[in-house]
C-alpha cells in the first residue's frame, strides 16, 4: 500500500499500560513538512494489517468491504457483497503539509490497489432495460478490479480539537474533502456470472473493460473512486481521532485549540 526509496521512515511501538494503549511516535513539527509526510506514512504502514486493537483502530490493509453499493450513473448497481481492498499499506506518500492557522492541509500519494470478493450487480434503470431490448443486466460471483499507479491528491479542512479529556486532536472534516486522481499505470477487471437476460456475458464484458479501461474509469470511474477515497479516510482518520496530538506534534496546540 515500496517505500524503500524513503530515507526517513517511521515504525510504531505500541505499549499497554493498565486499560490503555500508548503510541510511541516520532514528533514533528507543523512547519517541517518533510517529517509529517514521514509522520503519516508511518500511521498507514505502521497500522497495516494489524490495526492498533488497544485503541479500537482496525486495520488498514486489507480493508475489509461488506455490502459497498456503488451506482453507476443511475444504470446499474454495483455491490461487493464480502470483499477486501488491499494496497493501501504500501502507498507511496509523495507530499504532506499543512497550514494550522488556515486549517488546510494537502497531501498526495501513489498506489496500486485491488478489491476482490464476491461481487452483485443488478439494473437500476428501466431505461437501461428499454435499450437493452427488455434483457436485465444482472451478476453475482467473483470479481477484481486492480488500479496501478493510482496517483490521488487531496485537498481537506482540519483543526486542533479540544475534547472533554482535556486532550488537543487534529480533527479532519472528511465531508470536505477534495480530491482529484489520475491512473499512472493501467487497470484490470474480472468477473464471473455476468449475464445480459439469460446470456451469460463474462468474457465478452470483461474483454471489452480491459481493451478499453481508460475510456470505461474517465466516463464511469468516478464512483467507484468516490467510494475508495470515503472509505481510505474512515479507516486513516480512526488514528488521529484516537490519539492526542502532543504525541506527535511538537508545537504547542493550545492557541489553535476549539471544541
Amino acid at each position: 500500500m515500496i517505500v524503500k526509496n524513503f530515507a526517513v521512515l517511521f515504525t510504531f511501538t505500541f505499549f499497554v499500560f493498565s486499560d490503555t494503549a500508548f503510541v510511541d511516535l516520532p514528533k514533528c513539527k507543523l512547519d517541517n513538512f518533510e517529517c509529517m509526510r514521514g509522520l503519516y506514512e508511518s500511521v498507514i504502514h505502521g497500522i497495516g494489517k494489524t490495526g492498533i486493537p488497544e485503541l479500537k483502530i482496525p486495520p488498514v490493509d486489507p480493508i475489509k468491504l461488506t455490502n459497498v453499493t456503488v451506482n453507476v450513473l443511475g444504470l446499474v448497481n454495483i455491490t461487493m457483497v464480502d470483499g477486501v481492498a488491499k494496497g493501501v499499506k504500501d502507498c507511496i506518500f509523495e507530499q504532506f503539509r499543512v497550514n494550522i492557522t488556515e486549517e488546510r492541509g494537502h497531501q498526495e500519494n501513489t498506489c496500486d490497489i485491488s478489491i476482490k470478493g464476491h461481487y452483485k450487480i443488478e439494473s437500476a434503470s428501466p431505461l437501461l432495460e428499454a435499450l437493452l431490448q427488455g434483457n436485465a443486466i444482472s451478476g453475482e460471483g467473483n470479481g477484481k478490479i486492480k488500479i496501478e499507479k493510482l496517483h490521488l491528491k487531496f485537498d481537506f479542512p482540519f483543526y486542533a480539537q479540544k475534547r472533554d479529556d482535556g486532550e488537543i486532536y487534529m480533527k479532519c472534516i472528511y465531508d470536505l474533502i477534495k480530491y482529484d486522481y489520475e491512473i499512472r499505470g493501467k487497470v484490470g477487471f474480472f468477473a464471473d456470472n455476468l449475464y445480459l437476460g439469460n446470456q451469460e456475458i463474462s468474457e465478452t464484458i470483461m474483454t471489452m473493460l480491459n481493451e478499453n479501461w481508460q475510456f470505461v474509469m474517465s466516463s464511469f470511474g468516478q464512483p467507484f473512486v468516490d467510494k475508495g477515497v470515503e472509505l481510505y479516510f474512515k479507516f486513516a482518520g480512526y488514528f488521529f481521532d484516537s490519539v492526542p496530538a502532543r504525541n506527535y506534534i511538537l508545537d504547542d496546540l493550545t492557541p489553535y485549540a476549539r471544541p
